[in-house]
């Protein structure tokens, strides 16, 4: 393992053994297989299906996903009553916002600038240590 030059792994896997499985699981593993092949197909559908479960929300999430890439949910919630004052309150509550992070004062500094150099600096740390950590497992290899 300390010549970074050779393969430990295909040593490794050359020099296991098959294993055998314990006497006492081939008859659990029948038993199993025989109540399963008595079972009428219809009732082997219903079985505990977590895999297509999963595959159902991931098809349904896909397909609302691009729904919503189709029909511009903007332009029908513009239709329903109430929704042209909500979309005139949106950039008032932004500007508004915006302007109280320009004119709140720390150390006489404005806070959105101060803000925006701390969400860059941690940017900068997370990738530095995430290039760090990627660099030490190659260097563990």
């Amino acid at each position: 393992m300390s010549d970074p030059n050779k393969d430990w792994l295909d040593d490794e896997l050359a020099n296991l053994h098959d294993i055998e499985a314990p006497a006492t699981l081939l008859p659990k593993v029948m038993k199993e297989v025989r109540e399963r092949a008595a079972r009428p197909w219809w009732l082997r559908l219903l079985g505990p299906r977590t895999a297509l479960w999963r595959s159902f929300v991931l098809a349904i999430s896909v397909l609302v996903f691009g729904i919503s890439l189709i029909v511009n949910p903007v332009q029908i919630a513009s239709h329903l009553p109430g929704a042209v004052a909500l979309m005139n309150l949106v950039p008032l509550l932004l500007g508004a916002a915006m302007s109280a992070l320009l004119h709140l004062k720390v150390f006489n500094y404005s806070v959105l600038p101060l803000l925006t150099f701390a969400v860059a600096l941690s940017y900068i740390l997370l990738v530095a240590s995430a290039s760090a950590i990627q660099h030490l497992m190659g260097v563990r290899k």
